[in-house]
């Protein structure tokens, strides 16, 4: 007689029998049964966030751009733009920055098919909250939003960003007739706590009013960067870091110096050699600032990548930066009629391991009372494919360097749905940067444009929009990364051994 025990020992194992049969007879199929260690497949959901605009009296037009990729599984999808639950909150200080009341959730403007010619224009005013960008299905893979802001003859513009923890600004300004403002917002369902450390020439301001500062879950708070300084701690060549504590925000920084011109300055990462690219060709003054937050000093050597190749800049060919502290030099018209892209290398011969730095560049263009300002940063190469918004004919120009062997890229630029796609193929000279104008696909308005690697070695991407309105040459200048239209995701291996005991 078998005993109750040993049926029921049995009855498992003719259990976990049968479990296994049934995973051997239906294997893992699709991406995660191709062969190798790992494979890429296109992402499903993506994220941005778009900072509140600033535009007082101006206007402010959001464009969508959603590419897709060839390995998508999905044929259907919807991208949208939303604005966050609760409204902007403001102070320089900590107890400044309760939530405000909750509103409703508001759809700004919807696309529900791959392409790059949706538009929507933010509300009126200094009111005009954030925005959370979100795309599913087909229109997750490279969905990028670009944030392009009139007022008057200048430009501002800047990607929407993804949230994180960790966020570096070079450049930033403090002085009388400035008003660089902090942007910090929170797409979360819970508050987030951040710190910003401010650096100046003479090492990192200790008093500076931006501790244990609260972001509102659905919200943000914006803080004007002079309020968080003493009076005497003005400086035209700020570094500032944003360090959150608990949860993920999208930080952004909008330097405005008044009539000398305004845009959104870039976040950056730190690193031991920094490439700045996107430098216009008839820029007239370039100011680089470089912060070293470490604890040894600096040496850095300094190079252009011209349209004729790598040169060493008369009167620039190095940069020196002590511990703690930032560095600004005047570099004046540096591009002499040429794009380039800027590299800051360590100095081979200081016997010391190199000091991990942020570096960027206020690029102006113009002269005397009618200029306008843009800013670019340390970045890096644009991966498997980049993808700016927001074009429209005759008014952007995309500046490509390839810092080593010289390479070759696939411009598409993208219209509305069912449009087919206008190609350039561009060749990069070793060592050089060109300056291309993009072709605007048939039917006009509003396109992206993406930018692919065909041969070669890495190329560095901007684009710059240039709008001229009188005297003024109002331009913004954005910097391309990868789109991150794919995922990595690990082999998955038939393994029936999971099943047993």
């Amino acid at each position: 007689m078998i005993s109750r025990t040993t049926q029921s020992l049995l009855g498992a194992v003719g259990v976990l029998a049968l479990a296994v049969g049934i995973a051997e007879v239906h294997p893992p199929t699709g991406q995660a049964a191709v062969s190798g260690t790992t494979v890429r497949t296109a992402v499903q959901n993506t994220s941005l966030v778009c900072p509140p605009p600033l535009q007082g009296s101006g206007g402010t037009v959001y464009s969508l751009a959603a590419p897709g990729s060839a390995s998508s599984a999905s044929t259907s999808g919807s991208a949208s733009l939303q604005a966050l639950a609760a409204a902007p909150a403001t102070g320089g200080a900590p107890s400044a920055s309760a939530s405000a009341p909750a509103a409703p959730a508001q759809t700004v403007v919807t696309q529900t098919s791959v392409g790059g010619s949706t538009t929507a224009k933010a509300a009126a005013g200094d009111k005009a909250p954030a925005l959370l960008a979100a795309a599913t299905g087909a229109t997750a893979p490279g969905f990028t939003v670009q944030q392009t802001t009139t007022t008057g003859a200048i430009l501002s513009g800047t990607a929407c960003t993804a949230p994180g923890t960790d966020f570096w600004f070079a450049g930033a300004d403090s002085n009388k007739g400035s008003n660089d403002v902090i942007e910090l917002t929170n797409t979360e369902s819970t508050a987030s706590d951040a710190d910003i450390h401010i650096f100046n020439v003479s090492g990192e301001v200790e008093d500076a009013q931006a501790s244990n500062l609260d972001i509102p879950a659905d919200g943000s708070l914006s803080l004007s960067l002079s309020s968080l300084l003493s009076p005497f701690n003005t400086n035209t060549a700020l570094a500032v870091h944003v360090v959150v504590h608990t949860g993920r925000i999208a930080a952004a920084l909008h330097a405005d110096s008044g009539s000398k011109g305004a845009d959104w300055i870039p976040a950056t990462t730190l690193g031991t050699t920094q490439i700045i690219s996107g430098l216009p060709g008839d820029l007239s003054d370039a100011t680089l600032v470089v912060a070293d937050p470490g604890t040894s000093d600096a040496d850095l050597n300094v190079q252009l990548a011209s349209q004729s190749g790598w040169i060493t800049p008369a009167g620039h060919e190095t940069v020196q930066v002590k511990a703690g502290t930032v560095t600004s030099v005047d570099l004046g018209a540096i591009t002499r009629g040429q794009p380039a892209a800027l590299r800051l290398s360590p100095a081979s011969d200081t016997g010391q391991a190199p000091a991990p730095v942020v570096a960027g560049i206020e690029v102006v263009r113009g002269s005397g009372t009618s200029t306008d300002t843009g800013y670019l940063t340390g970045t890096g190469p644009i991966g498997e494919r980049a993808t700016a918004a927001g074009l429209s004919a005759g008014d952007s120009t995309l500046l490509l360097t390839a810092t080593g062997a010289a390479s070759t890229v696939k411009v598409s630029s993208v219209g509305g749905s069912g449009s087919t796609p206008v190609v350039q193929q561009v060749t990069i000279p070793a060592g050089t940067t060109v300056a291309v104008t993009p072709k605007a696909p048939s039917g006009g308005g509003t396109f992206a444009v993406t930018v692919e690697p065909a041969s070669g070695g890495p190329v560095y991407a901007a684009r710059m929009i240039s709008r001229k309105s009188g005297s003024v040459p109002g331009f913004t200048l954005q910097q391309l990364s990868d789109d991150h239209s794919t995922v990595e995701i690990p082999h998955v291996v038939q393994d029936g051994s999971v099943l047993l005991p």
